[in-house]
């Protein structure tokens, strides 16, 4: 009875905080590449994209991770170009029978493939070779509406190989170094958010279910702020991290100081002395 209380409070509070948030600028995150769905490599460019667009204003609202068939990344970009302002792919650009990005973009909007001839001397010159035969020339062949991204005007150096989009596509590759050096040239070019998202967090010695009545409360108060709750197990500083999150500076910051005096004081750690990645 006590455990039923407890999950019908928690789904009235997370069902009050989606109805009070204003309308959001979203994105969803597509990792290609079967080599993740085996376990063989970790995904380490969903974390980094999540962050990096979070600090842009902008919410993931889906990751999906999908393996290397065409008809299936079809299918979940033109979900995700439906449902989300921006849709970022990460995986499957290169010469070899698997990177089928491209293909699967033109698919997912009716296009065809098309040699650019931009891309077409890009890949002679890496290649060092005259042959426009050559297996790195697949990838030249772009789906027909695609623009080619080389940089931000914060950028000083053009990128080597720009950054592809189709529509609100933007397709990045998998090799995570590479991911990231072009995600860092263009970003700012990509995402026109203007919103800003503040963020305070808590650290408490005290068990989840013996906050809820305090979160209920503080979602009751600050409508317009966001509370997470996330318990750690097995940690010897702190068992839940408490989150504060706004569009506005000053509401957050009301919300977390409010926050603070309803907590017993002997419950708090001192965020300085946590941590975390």
């Amino acid at each position: 009875m006590v455990l039923s209380r407890w999950r019908t409070t928690h789904k009235i509070l997370l069902r009050h905080i989606c109805e009070t948030k204003r309308r959001q600028t979203t994105a969803g995150i597509l990792v290609i590449g079967d080599e993740i769905l085996k376990g063989q490599t970790a995904d380490t460019n969903s974390r980094y994209l999540s962050k990096e667009i979070y600090k842009a204003g902008v919410h993931v609202k889906k990751i999906s991770v999908i393996g290397d068939i065409v008809e299936d990344v079809s299918r979940e970009v033109k979900e995700f170009s439906n449902s989300f302002d921006y849709v970022i792919t990460t995986g499957g650009i290169g010469p070899t029978h698997d990177d089928i990005t491209f293909e699967a973009v033109a698919k997912a909007f009716n296009e065809e493939l098309i040699l650019d001839p931009t891309l077409k001397e890009l890949c002679l010159k890496f290649y060092k070779t005259n042959d426009v035969n050559i297996p790195g020339m697949k990838m030249a062949y772009i789906p027909q509406s695609a623009k080619l991204n080389f940089k931000s005007n914060i950028t000083p150096e053009p990128l080597v190989y720009p950054n592809i989009s189709v529509r609100n596509v933007y397709i990045f590759p998998g090799i995570p170094e590479l991911m990231m050096k072009t995600f860092s040239s263009v970003k700012a070019t990509i995402f026109q958010s203007k919103e800003q998202f503040f963020t305070k967090c808590l650290y408490l010695k005290s068990k989840e279910s013996d906050v809820v009545q305090i979160l209920n409360k503080m979602v009751q108060e600050f409508p317009d702020v966001q509370f997470g709750s996330y318990p750690k197990l097995f940690n010897s500083r702190y068992q839940v991290k408490l989150t504060v999150e706004s569009v506005s500076e000053k509401s957050t910051k009301m919300a977390y100081e409010t926050l603070v005096k309803l907590l017993p004081r002997e419950s708090i750690v001192d965020n300085n002395d946590i941590d975390e990645m």
